[in-house]
């Protein structure tokens, strides 16, 4: 919210009324933003940002990371397989920030305002791939660069459970990588269906 106000010149206070509203209309007709895959902490490293036509590294690890040799999955199939699990990993995120508040959230709370640093949607892909037996969570830590491994094996334990309601359990993969950089060469630069 800092860059933003500086960005546009405006308080604090102001950016962060006007997201609290929004936020209520978006999630009123369904909508969850999620997480970004890059973030700013500076107004000058936004606008570098913008004037160039570059994809943030995280987006193209993920992209790799999600394609079908790896996860079994067409991309489609996970796309939809995401999405059906997108009302339950808001849900158990609500059911989560309640145990660890010790009850409701107190009014005048800042509600929401904390980045996630992975998204829902990379949380099942990354539950999918350890769950396939591709690699450990330290190769899952180091392929992303950006969080630690105790975050990985919490987006790990929260989301199996979810998958499994949801009837999907992964096969596991006949190979198993040691590094991030085998895990990610093993992606070919085509866009195959998945192999069995």
């Amino acid at each position: 919210m800092k860059v933003l106000a500086d960005l546009l010149e405006i308080t604090n206070v102001c950016i962060a009324d006007l997201v609290k509203e929004t936020r209520r209309v978006l999630e009123d007709h369904g909508h969850h933003a999620g997480a970004a895959q890059v973030r700013f902490t500076k107004p000058a490293a936004l606008l570098d940002f913008l004037d160039t036509d570059q994809r943030p590294a995280r987006a193209a690890i993920i992209d790799r990371l999600s394609h079908p040799v790896l996860t079994g999955l067409t991309r489609d199939e996970l796309r939809l397989l995401t999405k059906r699990l997108a009302a339950s990993q808001v849900a158990q995120g609500e059911r989560l920030g309640y145990q660890r508040r010790g009850g409701p959230r107190q009014s005048g709370t800042r509600s929401g305002v904390f980045p996630q640093k992975i998204s829902n949607s990379e949380r099942v892909l990354l539950t999918i791939l350890y769950q396939r037996k591709l690699c450990t969570m330290e190769v899952l830590t180091d392929a992303l660069g950006d969080v630690c491994r105790s975050s990985i094996g919490n987006v790990i334990r929260e989301t199996r459970p979810l998958l499994q309601q949801a009837g999907h359990i992964p096969t596991a993969a006949p190979i198993r990588y040691r590094t991030a950089a085998d895990l990610l060469a093993a992606v070919p630069d085509d866009h195959d269906t998945p192999t069995t």
